[in-house]
């Protein structure tokens, strides 16, 4: 059966925070179920408050408080505090784990590691196995200063931990094998597993899952994104609507970010503009869109078939985790999945379903059901994510203002606000897990790009990402220097495509005028003469 381990707060308000750490270690296992102590009971324990807490007074405490509601067999306190027990001054944690008790203080915990939600993390992961086995004693062994057991006397070895995930043999061992007769049980198969994921967790090198929204050819901006969240995270689920379909297929072919941006950084999107002109009405209003888009099918599936090396076409199932969304009239979202629904769809055809811009692209069909955008139900699809994998580690990339204030042509508003929907409120209720690319002024359906357009888009990711990362206080993670470097260097891009658009559609009416000008003129000749 699961343990269930109440976290609660002793003198200092930190269930926000401590909510958000449970709800990343319950997301990875399932054997281990990690809960904040309820609205209705935490008077008590905000009330404990003292300058200093000391270990014999909390267990005490906590002993006192298991009387009240529901049973409470395993407890984790979180003080703000400095921490001492009879023995010892200034420590960051202290268990009772034969009668389920811990306590951990966050004070100073910041000269020692940067991210508070890990730290909580590391110690929520730490107790739960000496509440599974008590009889692991720990150890003051430099050799092995980075096993989770290890005391801990230098506070910096703390990090060594936290980064390395490790338990020693010796304690490892001791974990596996407890004493004959003892009450300690050994570790089953799931409460192994559950507790190597939750390290795996803590120490960064669990894969999340990303999740991208569509956006059409601003979803270049995905590449030089993921080129630096690569280096922090792994992905081994890839979930996309629309041209974060493209990104979601090609990274789960085993594509790198890198050869991702290399790939779309020198391709011509005007090529996706597979119709002449002078077809373009026939196609609107007979074949309900202006271009047939076969020409993007044919490329994405030339890249994947050439990346995963296949003679045959690649199907959704060849891919590693990716989910691609499109949409049907009648029946909402339409779900390609590489592991469950229709992952026997050739993936090309998938991504064309997910990539039928309305109006802009033809639609095509399944089942004899017209399919269109995934735009239209889940451009952003970081909700039905969500309902489909609760509590799953993930980062989403958001791809426009989240404003949605873009300043662009009528055409690519319009597509814009038929697409985005409703999504401002989604992001600001994840805002520490979603990377927002502001794209202004870039459209939707801007094939035509230029080389400073592009570079702008690449930079825009790539500084955005590097917000993120900080803002994540990631170990590590990119200086303020750099950041503010790649956001300068977007922002003059920025004002230098406006500038150049701004240009172009002040020539753009000067020839209109022109030629209405002259027009009239002749007109005037013709009518005096």
């Amino acid at each position: 059966m699961p343990y269930n381990i109440e976290v609660t707060c002793l003198g200092t308000d930190q269930y926000a925070l401590l909510e958000r750490a449970a709800a990343g270690l319950n997301g990875v296992q399932d054997q281990f179920r990690f809960e904040v102590t309820q609205v209705s009971q935490r008077e008590a324990g905000l009330s404990f408050r003292r300058d200093e807490y000391f270990t014999e007074e909390v267990w005490e405490f906590l002993s006192e408080q298991r009387k009240y509601g529901a049973p409470r067999q395993f407890i984790i306190a979180f003080v703000s505090r400095p921490l001492a027990s009879e023995r010892l001054s200034n420590l960051f944690g202290s268990h009772r784990g034969k009668d389920g008790l811990a306590i951990v203080t966050n004070s100073d915990s910041s000269q020692y590691v940067k991210e508070d939600e890990r730290y909580c993390r590391y110690y929520m992961v730490r107790y739960a196995m000496s509440f599974v086995n008590w009889l692991v004693k720990v150890h003051d062994d430099d050799e092995r200063a980075d096993c989770y057991f290890n005391k801990k006397m230098d506070k910096r070895q703390i990090a060594l931990s936290m980064n390395s995930g490790n338990i020693c043999d010796v304690c490892r061992s001791a974990m596996d094998n407890p004493p004959e007769g003892s009450s300690v049980h050994r570790l089953t198969d799931r409460e192994r597993l559950s507790l190597e994921a939750m390290r795996l967790f803590v120490s960064g090198d669990y894969p999340y899952s990303l999740v991208l929204k569509g956006g059409g050819i601003k979803g270049l901006a995905f590449a030089s994104a993921l080129v630096e969240l690569g280096k922090y995270f792994s992905f081994n689920r890839h979930v996309g609507t629309s041209a974060g379909s493209i990104a979601a297929a090609l990274l789960a072919a085993n594509f790198k970010p890198a050869e991702l941006q290399k790939i779309l950084e020198q391709k011509d999107f005007k090529d996706f503009l597979d119709a002449r002109w002078w077809a373009l009405p026939f196609n609107l209003v007979f074949r309900k869109g202006l271009y047939p888009g076969e020409h993007f099918r044919h490329w994405i599936a030339e890249l994947l078939t050439s990346k995963l090396g296949l003679q045959s076409e690649v199907r959704m199932e060849h891919l590693d985790g990716a989910i691609i969304y499109a949409a049907r009239a009648g029946q909402g979202a339409l779900t390609y999945d590489s592991c469950g629904p229709r992952r026997e769809t050739v993936a090309s055809f998938a991504v064309r379903c997910s990539m039928s811009i309305p109006f802009f692209f033809q639609p095509v069909k399944v089942d004899g059901r017209l399919v269109f955008d995934g735009g239209l139900r889940n451009n952003f699809p970081l909700k039905r994510f969500l309902d489909s994998f609760k509590d799953a580690p993930f980062i989403a990339i958001y791809l426009g203002r989240p404003d949605n204030s873009n300043q662009m042509n009528v055409v690519s508003s319009l597509l814009d606000i038929v697409v985005d929907g409703e999504e401002r409120e989604l992001v600001d209720n994840h805002t520490r897990d979603v990377v927002i690319i502001d794209t202004n002024p870039i459209g939707t359906v801007d094939f035509k790009l230029s080389k400073t357009e592009k570079d702008f888009l690449l930079a825009a990711g790539k500084a955005s990402a590097l917000e993120f990362l900080q803002r994540r206080n990631i170990e590590l993670g990119p200086s303020t220097e750099m950041v503010s470097t790649a956001r300068a260097k977007t922002e003059a891009l920025r004002a230098e495509v406006i500038s150049a658009r701004n240009e172009a559609r002040r020539r753009r009416w000067k020839r209109l005028i022109f030629l209405v000008l002259t027009g009239l003129a002749a007109l005037t000749f013709w009518w005096m003469r």
